[in-house]
């Protein structure tokens, strides 16, 4: 590998990517790619990060292409062999196999004041909880609209603070929140045979269904396929070479999990950029690539149609869309098969 000084007459597109506090700047020339990671206490909003990007770029140019890697024809092939090493090693490796969820501690409600630019993912990542149970424990009539000030309950693990009504009992909430019933009076230290008390509060587990469909749900609302599983040339590095999983067109849009399963991973992989594995029963995984914010944390279990991130252009990109990949077994599929 060799140590490139950038020329500005053969610049063409700067790609600017956020992720928490680390900017990640693509630079298109004619014949190259050149990828910078830039980690600034400064780097909050987009705005700043705009502006320290913007400055950094421009008032120190020098001193900033000569500390990136110089990718030549002759030398993409070594790279991308290296980010598909790094993708392997996660993926395949038996730390992001599925497991079951642990015994759960004992239940503890938080409250949490809401701050300007808070949103419902970030709370949620944070108490290691799902955007549901936010919703779900505090009758929230949408999953975007929350307002600076409003205190909302959090449970420590996913499920529904239910506030009892008059008739019900606990084999009739299981049968409506199709959970079972014996988990409902366990963590509610209740018999089947107890009377419930209307306006009294319980703690239904898992309260949503863990699948809404048998098949694998489709990850975005764009069905807009941009490159298919297969072989293809690759369009920024050139050459043939095998495309693991689809990229599907769509601009910065809410990711979901296309199936019920445990996070095993969520960080940066190289040239896949900032992304997402869930491992689900009965051996397969799902990678979710390129984006832009991530919502989940390893070791959480998500549902179904559960928001986990949001989708971007980080890595080795030529344009915002998600990189989605089904491995069944240990071998990539296409999931075209598999999406409902």
């Amino acid at each position: 590998m060799k140590e490139f000084q950038i020329k500005l007459f053969g610049l063409r597109k700067i790609s600017f990517s956020r992720f928490e506090d680390n900017l990640i700047l693509v630079i298109y020339t004619a014949r190259n790619v050149k990828v910078k990671r830039i980690s600034s206490p400064f780097v909050f909003h987009w705005r700043k990060t705009l502006a320290v990007a913007a400055g950094v770029f421009f008032m120190s140019m020098a001193s900033l292409a000569a500390s990136i890697v110089y990718m030549s024809r002759g030398d993409t092939h070594i790279v991308q062999e290296e980010d598909e090493k790094l993708k392997d090693s996660i993926v395949y490796s038996e730390d992001t196999n599925y497991s079951d969820p642990e015994d759960s501690s004992t239940l503890k409600i938080s409250q949490y004041k809401v701050k300007d630019g808070d949103t419902l993912g970030e709370i949620a990542k944070e108490y290691g909880v799902s955007v549901d149970t936010i919703c779900g424990s505090n009758k929230l009539p949408s999953y975007d609209i929350i307002h600076a000030g409003q205190v909302l309950n959090i449970p420590n693990k996913d499920g529904i603070v239910y506030k009892i009504k008059k008739g019900d009992t606990i084999q009739r909430i299981a049968s409506n929140y199709k959970v079972n019933a014996d988990k409902i009076a366990a963590e509610n230290n209740l018999t089947h045979t107890t009377v419930l008390t209307a306006g009294t509060e319980i703690f239904i587990p898992d309260a949503k269904p863990q699948n809404i469909i048998a098949a694998f749900m489709w990850p975005v609302a764009s069905r807009r396929i941009t490159s298919s599983f297969g072989w293809r040339v690759h369009p920024i590095r050139g050459g043939r070479h095998f495309h693991s999983g689809i990229d599907i067109g769509v601009v910065f849009a809410p990711v979901r999990a296309s199936k019920y399963g445990k996070v095993t991973y969520a960080g940066w992989m190289g040239g896949y950029g900032n992304a997402v594995v869930i491992a689900h029963p009965g051996g397969h995984k799902t990678l979710y690539g390129h984006l832009s914010r991530i919502y989940v944390r390893r070791g959480q279990y998500v549902k179904q149609g559960q928001g986990i991130a949001q989708s971007g252009n980080s890595g080795l990109s030529s344009g915002p869309h998600l990189h989605f990949e089904i491995i069944q077994n240990g071998n990539t599929v296409n999931p075209r098969k598999y999406l409902r």
